[in-house]
């Protein structure tokens, strides 16, 4: 299992610096600051949870710099550490004013990640006032088995510019997504996938009269677990869109769907 941290690079940092050092909004995510992943919903192998949680009352130097650190632990169900962060030295900046530092993190779980409960802690300390902040959490990981993983938009194909689920009128942004845990036909040794993707308006009403389909049956190498797929998608008017997309693995007759929520706002 592995964890990053994103850069927090546009803070909001300032004001109320005789407060106490704080953690709030933790959400859970599809993808860097995404659309919010359900509660309790569990994570398949080969799966990326991202996360977002904003550090308040950060203390501030005279240049308008703030010093901290971050330890991550992440256990399983009997208590055993199964990753661990050392404390982490970081700089913050103050850009905007505020009394918040946005931070956001990914968890990388792992193709043949054991199914089951883990519990995770994240310790914030202000290293400059020494005060310390901490959340905790539970996870679960879930049976191996055929799915959609690692979705989340992005603003360009080689998926190097994360994208959040809120866009403007005139963005054209990709939807990334990977299939795990596919059959392959004995003969051929070639997975059999079909994947469609549609997209309802605010009313439940598809935006188009057929779905955009692919297929993948072929070209795949053999040492393949993990299938990254993407379409493009222009954004040309404004509303709250679900964006649902549909894989069927036709070797075993499985099907996964999976509904990622957008938001479009007008051009000003």
């Amino acid at each position: 299992m592995s964890f990053a941290w994103l850069p927090c690079v546009v803070l909001c940092l300032a004001g109320g610096q005789d407060n106490k050092l704080e953690i709030g909004n933790v959400r859970s995510t599809y993808g860097h600051l995404g659309a919010l992943r359900p509660v309790g919903t569990g994570t398949l192998p080969g799966d990326t949870v991202h996360f977002t949680f904003e550090i308040k009352n950060l203390k501030l130097d005279d240049s308008g710099k703030a010093r901290y650190s971050i330890a991550i632990e992440i256990r399983d169900e009997q208590g055993k550490l199964i990753y661990e962060q050392k404390p982490y030295n970081s700089i913050a900046q103050n850009f905007l004013g505020g009394s918040s530092l946005p931070c956001s993190a990914n968890v990388n779980v792992p193709l043949d990640a054991q199914p089951g409960a883990v519990d995770w802690k994240v310790t914030i300390v202000d290293r400059t006032t020494k005060q310390t902040a901490s959340i905790a959490g539970k996870g679960k990981v879930l049976p191996a088995d055929f799915g959609i993983v690692d979705v989340g938009l992005f603003a360009d194909a080689e998926t190097r510019v994360p994208n959040s689920a809120i866009g403007v009128v005139g963005d054209s942004v990709f939807m990334h997504f990977s299939a795990v845990g596919f059959a392959r036909d004995k003969d051929k040794k070639q997975p059999d996938l079909r994947v469609s993707m549609r997209i309802l308006d605010e009313q439940g009403k598809p935006t188009m009269a057929k779905p955009i389909t692919s297929k993948i049956d072929s070209d795949v190498p053999a040492d393949a677990r993990w299938l990254p797929m993407q379409f493009g998608l222009t954004l040309n008017r404004a509303g709250h869109f679900t964006i649902e997309l549909t894989a069927e693995d036709r070797i075993t007759g499985k099907t996964s769907r999976f509904s990622y929520g957008i938001r479009v706002l007008p051009l000003e």
